[in-house]
């Protein structure tokens, strides 16, 4: 079993199970304190004839007005899903903000106009130059590096692959804050990604040495296949076999050259190709009603947007070790 999914110390660990509300749509940050008022709204639709001290009291459980508790109860009457919960009483809470929120229209249609128009193995470099010109042209403010670095990110996540025909074999983190033991941690993400088409063909979490054992053991069934462009680290812990056509490559470059395929990330989920320009997991929990997951539902949830990726593109579900 991969041991990203074994329950750490100080996690707050959650074995599935078929009660389960469907959690689909609801903030990952968000999950402990919806599982919490799903409890809570159940304990209260059990009771046959409840009364306003029924009312009263499940609503302090959850730091609401009996009309806010109400809310949540009337909502997940109607749904029965967990993303009803979301909110506070009617409130469901507003999306967290996103940057460029100061960029002229004129320059952000520019800059997307050039992206869109960029061979997918373009560099930041020639792209910038380009928005650069193309502003010129308009007289309008040109975004700045950052800027046209996340937005073509965000147009690579949806991009259908590029135009050579390798899988690059990299690592990175998922934007996830995870409880190990007293620290908060980024999951490790060892993936597989074709450069034609942007399939996630094989993934694994957490366990260099079980990554390798079983990407060894999917290489060798033909599971893979090649050329192949693998991180040089990753590399030289494989027992590949002779037939094996690979190129190896600095860790950076494997990595690049999978930002380049999967951009910012992977469904709702955001990839971390440079960790140490990272902010720490811990800021990303901005809200009291955020907490850490554990292993096991950042496992769950990881699966379920590589599956939504794959699904985008009308490809099958990669091999995931530890996948149910």
């Amino acid at each position: 079993m991969n041991n990203f999914t074994t329950p750490s110390r100080g996690a707050q660990s959650h074995v599935p199970s078929a009660c389960d509300p469907d959690l689909s749509g609801v903030d990952p940050l968000k999950l402990t304190e919806i599982r919490r008022r799903v409890a809570v709204v159940r304990s209260y639709l059990r009771i046959a004839e409840p009364d306003e001290g029924d009312r009263a009291e499940h609503a302090s459980k959850l730091d609401l007005s009996i009309n806010q508790f109400l809310a949540l109860v009337r909502a997940w009457s109607l749904q029965e899903k967990a993303s009803a919960l979301s909110g506070s009483g009617a409130s469901k809470g507003a999306p967290r903000p996103k940057g460029r929120r100061n960029l002229p229209v004129a320059s952000k249609t520019a800059a997307q106009e050039v992206i869109a128009a960029a061979d997918a193995n373009a560099s930041l470099i020639e792209i910038v130059d380009r928005v650069a010109e193309r502003c010129g042209k308009l007289g309008v403010a040109t975004p700045s590096r950052s800027t046209i670095w996340n937005m073509l990110m965000e147009a690579r996540r949806a991009s259908p692959g590029t135009d050579n025909h390798a899988t690059v074999i990299s690592r990175c983190h998922v934007k996830l804050p995870v409880q190990k033991a007293r620290h908060l941690v980024y999951p490790d993400l060892t993936l597989a990604v074709s450069e034609a088409n942007g399939e996630i063909i094989f993934a694994s979490l957490g366990d260099h040495d079980l990554d390798a054992d079983k990407l060894t053991e999917a290489l060798k069934d033909g599971l893979l296949t090649g050329p192949f462009k693998i991180d040089s680290e990753i590399a030289a812990s494989l027992q590949l076999p002779e037939m094996v056509d690979f190129q190896a490559m600095k860790a950076t470059a494997a990595r690049t050259a999978t930002a380049r395929i999967l951009g910012r990330g992977i469904g709702s989920l955001d990839l971390i190709y440079h960790r140490s320009r990272s902010r720490e997991p811990h800021e990303l929990l901005r809200s009291k009603k955020d907490a850490p997951l554990s292993s096991e539902d950042a496992f769950h949830i990881i699966v379920e947007q590589i599956d939504a990726h794959n699904a985008a593109r009308n490809m099958k579900k990669a091999i995931i070790p530890g996948r149910d």
